[in-house]
């Protein structure tokens, strides 16, 4: 049976753990970052102002989401806009 050197095996165990512990790092929520934004700005949450921060945030992050993607905006620009146009 082949030994491994035992520098290798730390490096080895080393890129393992790495890899085990990057599996657990969460991603930020985006509806945290949001009120966080709002909250910063100043405004009271349970009010309808910070209810229209909140959406503000999340309607302008999937633009610009979009706009990276080279996708088409999911919400119309205009979206109080007559249907005769």
């Amino acid at each position: 049976m082949r030994r491994f050197h035992p520098r290798a095996m730390r490096i080895i165990a080393a890129s393992a753990l790495t890899l085990a512990l990057s599996a657990c790092a969460s991603t930020p929520d985006p509806i945290v970052e949001d009120r966080s934004r709002c909250d910063a700005y100043g405004f009271q949450r349970g009010t309808d102002a910070y209810a229209n921060c909140v959406m503000t945030q999340d309607r302008d992050r999937e633009r610009r989401y979009d706009r990276q993607a080279g996708q088409r905006p999911s919400r119309p620009e205009r979206p109080y806009s007559s249907e005769e146009e």
